[in-house]
This record gives C-alpha cells, sequence and structure tokens, in this order.
C-alpha cells in the first residue's frame, strides 16, 4: 500500500511539473490583442526605461541596450534572461518577478512587434 502511495505522489508531481512547464511555451502564439496590448503596457512600465520606446535598444552614453525586435535566444532564452538575468541587466530587470501570465503577455508583444531576423521558437 505505501508504494501505491508513493507511485501516486510521483504521478502527481510529475503532472504539475509538466503542467507548469507547458503554461510558459503554449501560450507564447497568442494573438489576441488584448493580450498584446497588456504585454505593450507591461512593456512601457517594465522594459521600456532601458531598451527604448520601440524596443529597439536605448544608448545611455555608456552602452546601447540589446534591441528586442530581433531577439534571437528563443523563448526559453527569454525566459531565462528574465528571471536569471544576463551581462548588465539583473534578473526581472531589477524590480519584482512577474507572473507566468505577465511573461507571456510580455513575449507576446515583443514577438508581434519583431522583426522578420527574429528567433521566437
Amino acid at each position: 500500500m505505501n508504494n501505491r502511495i508513493s507511485l501516486t505522489h510521483l504521478i502527481i508531481i510529475i503532472f504539475l511539473f509538466l503542467a507548469t512547464f507547458a503554461s510558459y511555451s503554449d501560450n507564447l502564439d497568442i494573438q489576441d490583442i488584448d493580450f498584446i496590448k497588456k504585454g505593450e503596457e507591461l512593456y512601457k512600465k517594465r522594459c521600456a526605461n532601458c531598451h527604448g520606446k520601440n524596443a529597439k535598444g536605448k544608448n545611455n552614453g555608456f552602452f546601447l541596450s540589446p534591441n528586442l525586435t530581433n531577439f534571437e535566444k528563443g523563448y526559453n532564452g527569454f525566459l531565462n534572461i528574465l528571471t536569471n538575468g544576463y551581462g548588465r541587466m539583473p534578473a526581472w530587470g531589477g524590480r519584482s518577478k512577474l507572473t507566468n501570465l505577465q511573461l507571456d503577455e510580455l513575449a507576446s508583444y515583443l514577438k508581434h512587434i519583431s522583426t522578420e531576423k527574429a528567433n521566437w521558437n
């Protein structure tokens, strides 16, 4: 009986892990205009100060921040950079964490405005 309970717990843990992982990458293809607009508002509040109003990078006199309209690292790379930081960018842009929904909204907006050079897969 104890083995059956342990196996059940293991199955539940695996299911929850897979459901959490899937909640990130499957939502990127949402084309709903309201979803994209929420991502745009989030971009203006959280990202535009460093990456510019049009997401093409911003020169602060010392360096040019990355152009997000030709982002090439894919959606998983986007999540990794946001959550862990990269180069001069601190994790979460130096601010509070975003929810999974906010990450998907932000990525959908950036994908929506991206160039053909971008890779969001």
